[in-house]
């Protein structure tokens, strides 16, 4: 009786960690990856010369569309500001009308 009770203690906990452990949202979306993927699918790469890091300072607002303030990067400012400016973002990890800056990492291939 003590063994099948304990059995059963331990199938129970094995059961309980596999569920604690698990990955309900594997393909949650948040705004960084989302930005990546619009960043990655523009014409940026063929405008640098060599690997650069770009600060994109941004905020949202209530329609949870990325508005671009600024970018440390003067010649690919225009460029980055017609890539991201209005899309709207499908995560709701960011909150409204605060400023954010995102380093982006841009490598010539």
């Amino acid at each position: 009786m003590r063994i099948t009770k304990s059995l059963m203690l331990t199938a129970l906990f094995a059961l309980v960690l596999g569920t604690a452990s698990a990955n309900t949202s594997p393909e949650e979306k948040t705004a960084r990856k989302e930005i990546k993927t619009w960043i990655q699918k523009a014409k940026i790469f063929s405008e640098i010369k060599e690997d650069m890091t770009v600060h994109v300072t941004f905020t949202v607002n209530d329609k949870n569309e990325i508005i671009v303030t600024s970018t440390d990067q003067e010649k690919l400012d225009k460029t980055i500001k017609s890539t991201l400016n209005y899309k709207k973002l499908e995560s709701t990890d960011i909150q409204i009308n605060k400023t954010y800056t995102l380093p982006v990492i841009l490598k010539k291939y």
